[in-house]
């Protein structure tokens, strides 16, 4: 139990060194400063640095999949839009999710966290039916999604908080289901 305790400290403190600092800029002696723990707990764990921004990434690809697998969009907005106001939530609030968005990105360690949120927008997308008059298609609809998660997770980087992001992106999905209604402007 208490090596268990030791190993989930050590991935948390590396999650927020990793999100902050990015792998090249995170040190294992930072980590395990961070969770109080010693140089030797965190080496009988991991053996390097790869090892635990692996663990990182599938802690986040664990949370991600269970989250999304929850997901019932129950909502004013179409299902796709209510995806991608869940996968800006998890940026947000799990610095895991963050961090091993951060490491995918710099391609630090092989992670399939975007792998997997992709391939569940995927199967959300290919629910939708056929476009109507001037709404977008599936394909497009994916790919909007895609760039709109990218940008969330930009702006959250940039210092906008979560109800900012989650505010812009029902405007823009509101916007792209042709309503003139939009409740935030531009930031």
């Amino acid at each position: 139990m208490r090596a268990e305790r030791t190993r989930q400290a050590l991935i948390a403190a590396a999650a927020v060194e990793f999100d902050r600092h990015g792998y090249a800029g995170t040190s294992l002696s930072a980590v395990h400063r961070a969770c109080g723990a010693t140089m030797g707990a965190l080496t009988f764990h991991f053996r390097a640095k790869a090892d635990l921004a692996t663990a990182v990434c599938r802690e986040a690809e664990a949370l991600t999949g269970e989250t999304l697998a929850r997901l019932v969009p129950a909502g004013p907005l179409p299902p796709v839009a209510e995806f991608t106001l869940e996968v800006a939530r998890l940026l947000e609030q799990e610095v895991t999710v963050r961090a091993a968005a951060r490491l995918t990105r710099e391609r630090a360690v092989p992670s399939h966290w975007y792998t997997l949120w992709r391939a569940a927008l995927r199967d959300l997308v290919a629910e939708a039916r056929e476009p109507a008059g001037d709404r977008p298609s599936a394909d497009e609809l994916e790919l909007l999604a895609v760039y709109l998660t990218a940008g969330a997770e930009a702006a959250l980087r940039s210092g906008s908080t979560g109800a900012e992001v989650q505010a812009q992106l029902k405007c823009l999905w509101t916007l792209v289901h042709l309503s003139n209604e939009c409740p935030v402007g531009p930031h």
